[in-house]
């Protein structure tokens, strides 16, 4: 916005990292670098752009740089609408310039993807079902999935297996239902954990198949490995999923439950925060929650466990598992009047998800974890 020439390289580079970041994501059409600065410093109409681009979404910005300082603005606008669907502001140190190319490309990248997401998913939930195509019958599934309720995931499976009906090639089906499946034995208890991986094993193999450059497909096969027990098959198809996209907060955020649930609280927890920074407002937020205050809880850290605990009861009082982690906790440190509330309420909110994690140990849970959770529950006042 200066006209000075050197500060047009530094927004130059800040805008091709950023469209190259984007185009890690599988499932984004990223226009390149010559057709997007053709528009560099033109005052163009957006609605214009999306049509000579054909392209619904368009990411503009600015930088100023005065000193040592830059600011750098990004608005995300849907090009046939012309709505707003994300701004932000950077304000940083110029201490050392690509650290800070990189740590907004980042930061940009990872918020982009979720609004787009969100986006698509509103726009095809207006459609009539028998109209969509493969592509918009697998965002219609997420809308489904994300509203996260057994019968919700039930109806996401309709369409997902939709969408590979529609289109046999298209991986993006096939690691949703995987992923639905799993979801089946993780989130909802409603079939045993050994008959959803059984499911959702091969279709996360027929996606992986399919693509095997997309993020998301590794990061639904290592749950899918990490639930059958297979704790380094997991941390393996977690980390190449964060090498393909290292902005993809679902696959930093679950190798932050591998770590929390093999021992390693410091990696867990840095690995949850970033996951938290980088998607602030990921519908899949209540899980990292509850992986920090599980992390805090193996490590025996009972207070941390309990603000942690508490922090995703206010946010999300609907999950059993909070309850549960609270109620161990306060028991372990002598408070068995309150553990035995936050008991009845784990039990209370879900009687089956409750049961899934006491009755027998998880595949994927290490005996010392379990044990010092059944400890914990029955000093609060629990018994088989």
């Amino acid at each position: 916005m200066s006209g000075d020439p050197e500060q047009e390289h530094f927004a130059d580079g800040i805008a091709e990292d950023i469209i190259t970041a984007l185009s890690k994501s599988r499932w984004l059409f990223v226009i390149a670098r010559n057709s997007s600065f053709a528009y560099k410093g033109r005052p163009v109409d957006i609605k214009q752009i999306g049509r000579e681009l054909g392209v619904r979404f368009v990411l503009e910005g600015s930088v100023r740089k005065a000193g040592s300082r830059v600011r750098l603005t990004a608005q995300l606008i849907e090009a046939t609408t012309g709505a707003h669907l994300w701004a932000e502001r950077y304000d940083r140190d110029l201490t050392d310039i690509f650290a800070v190319q990189d740590e907004i490309t980042g930061s940009v990248a990872a918020a982009i993807e979720p609004a787009m997401a969100q986006a698509e998913r509103q726009r095809v939930s207006r459609k009539p079902p028998d109209s969509l195509d493969a592509w918009e019958a697998y965002h219609r599934g997420l809308w489904h999935f994300l509203n996260q309720e057994p019968n919700e995931n039930q109806q996401a499976k309709v369409f997902f297996q939709r969408a590979t009906d529609l289109d046999s090639g298209f991986a993006a089906g096939y690691y949703a239902l995987a992923l639905c499946d799993v979801w089946d034995g993780w989130v909802y208890a409603s079939r045993p954990m050994e008959d959803c991986v059984g499911i959702a094993r091969p279709l996360a193999q027929r996606a992986l198949a399919l693509d095997d450059a997309d993020s998301m497909c590794h990061f639904v096969m290592g749950f899918v490995l990490w639930m059958s027990g297979d704790i380094q098959g997991g941390r393996s198809e977690y980390e190449r999923a964060i090498s393909l996209n290292p902005n993809h907060a679902w696959a930093v955020g679950a190798l932050g439950g591998l770590h929390c649930n093999d021992g390693h609280p410091n990696e867990a927890l840095a690995a949850l925060s970033k996951a938290m920074r980088a998607s602030p407002h990921d519908p899949l937020m209540w899980v990292w929650m509850l992986w920090v205050a599980a992390t805090h809880f193996y490590a025996s850290n009972f207070q941390g466990a309990v603000d942690a605990a508490d922090r995703l009861i206010r946010f999300r009082p609907d999950k059993s598992n909070a309850y549960r982690f609270k109620a161990a906790a306060l028991a372990h440190l002598g408070e068995i009047g309150e553990a035995n509330k936050a008991l009845k309420m784990a039990i209370e909110v879900s009687p089956r998800n409750f049961a899934y994690f006491v009755r027998k140990r998880p595949s994927w849970m290490r005996v010392v974890d379990h044990d010092l959770q059944i400890e914990g529950l029955r000093k609060a006042g629990w018994s088989e």
